[in-house]
């Protein structure tokens, strides 16, 4: 067993809190240092359903990439989806800490293990962090990175698949282009398509994108390819896991086998799009800044204007229905 303290500085060390995005709410956000942590859980968003694995696990530290809550709030109540998961885990003494960009940005994080899967060389970061210490050790926004040879998208596709089965793969290039310069920011890092231009990348490799950024891709001409927000970032927190046990052996360190994706499309005829579609052709688009949210009736009605707006005129029916699955 150790203290709630102790694996702080090693989270720390594995994941810097010091590369987080300066707008992001990352580290301890409930628990005391003092508490004894015999048993940890890895998720990608903590959730009821992820809650109650803790719980019958018996683990009391929840490492969560996605933070909980995310932006302020004033009271905490089982009113909201957000308070009565903190409600409950404050309940059961469990801790929750969220290493969210710093795990993205980190050395070891999920952006480097996307260029790895890709067989990327000469890696250095799309934005250099504004801290001089850390720009010094090449640490900072995203990875762009270089394929050894020029590679047809197809085959890019097919590393990715290979590693992640639970990817939805979507690209805004037309035909089977080959691509030698790619740019990474896992999750929703479409609004930084800016950088891969910026480092003249024919690719950009994120989870998500509104339909706006997907046109501004296709007019600046970088390939922008998306895996989508879930399997962009929910295979890093096994590795997560497994990093966390090599450096606290005296604590049983688990990944969470219940994750959840917010949407399941079902499509009944084609429907003209600006994306070219590789496996499903929807995936939910909803903004990174609340991973809980508690509006999800509101949400569903924007998502479903958007591939209204976005794909007219329609010649399809689609329907939205909340997904759940076990990894």
């Amino acid at each position: 067993m150790r203290t709630l303290g102790e694996i702080l500085l090693t989270l720390d060390k594995i994941a810097p809190l010091a590369l987080a995005e300066s707008w992001d709410n990352v580290g301890l956000l409930a628990g005391d240092p003092a508490l004894g942590i015999g048993k940890l859980l890895t998720c990608l968003t903590l959730t009821e359903g992820v809650l109650q694995e803790a719980i019958d696990s018996k683990a009391n530290l929840i490492v969560s990439h996605h933070p909980i809550p995310f932006k302020p709030i004033d009271r905490i109540t089982t009113k909201t989806t957000t308070g009565k998961v903190l409600w409950k885990a404050i309940q059961h003494s469990i801790a929750i800490y969220s290493p969210h960009t710093a795990w993205d940005n980190a050395p070891e994080g999920i952006n480097r293990q996307l260029a790895k899967i890709l067989r990327l060389g000469n890696l250095r970061c799309l934005q250099p962090s504004p801290k001089p210490d850390l720009a010094a050790r090449e640490l900072g926004t995203g990875i762009v990175g270089e394929l050894n040879k020029p590679t047809k998208l197809s085959a890019v596709w097919s590393l990715l698949k290979d590693a992640v089965p639970e990817i939805q793969a979507r690209s805004t290039a037309q035909g089977d282009p080959e691509v030698s310069r790619l740019g990474i920011v896992c999750g929703s890092g479409a609004s930084l398509l800016h950088l891969a231009q910026k480092n003249h990348c024919d690719a950009f490799l994120t989870g998500e994108a509104t339909y706006h950024q997907v046109l501004e891709a296709q007019a600046t001409g970088v390939s922008m390819l998306l895996m989508g927000h879930f399997a962009s970032e929910r295979f890093a927190m096994k590795t997560l896991a497994r990093l966390l046990q090599e450096h606290l052996p005296e604590v049983q360190c688990l990944s969470s086998q219940w994750s959840t994706r917010n949407f399941e499309s079902v499509l009944q005829r084609p429907v003209r799009s600006a994306f070219s579609t590789l496996h499903e052709p929807y995936e939910d688009q909803s903004n990174d800044n609340d991973p809980i949210n508690d509006n999800l009736t509101d949400q569903f009605r924007e998502h479903s204007a958007l591939v209204a707006r976005a794909d007219e005129p329609i010649e399809q029916t689609l329907v939205l229905v909340p997904k759940s699955i076990r990894i």
